[in-house]
């Protein structure tokens, strides 16, 4: 009996990966800018990720501190252009930042 629930849970498994893989492959990331990569192109290069923040002094440090009087328009450009993978890297709940920082940068009238 246990090895046919593994079975099943090795059959659902694959199915999954070869399902995400094909959609990956046909829809793709075209809406959504890539991250720079490693030289192994496995993982985010952070330094690539981190030099376009870190041109705006104290920009991410407001974000993380919710000093939102202090997010200026140039930081609103620049973070929100991050691609989704370096965002992570900065902030560690990436998602609820950004909704956070697009929500800012509305009520100044960046974007």
């Amino acid at each position: 009996m246990g090895e046919n629930i593994q079975r099943v849970c090795v059959s659902i498994l694959t199915v999954m990966v070869v399902i995400l893989s094909l959609s990956n492959d046909t829809k793709g990331n075209n809406d959504l800018a890539m991250a720079p990569m490693s030289e192994q192109g496995l993982l985010p290069n952070p330094l690539s990720c981190v030099a376009e923040a870190k041109k705006i002094p104290d920009c991410v440090e407001a974000v993380k501190q919710g000093n939102m009087k202090d997010i200026k328009q140039e930081c609103c450009i620049i973070l929100l252009g991050l691609p989704e993978d370096c965002f992570g890297i900065l902030f560690p709940m990436r998602f609820y930042y950004r909704i956070i920082l697009k929500i800012t940068c509305k009520l100044i009238g960046i974007f």
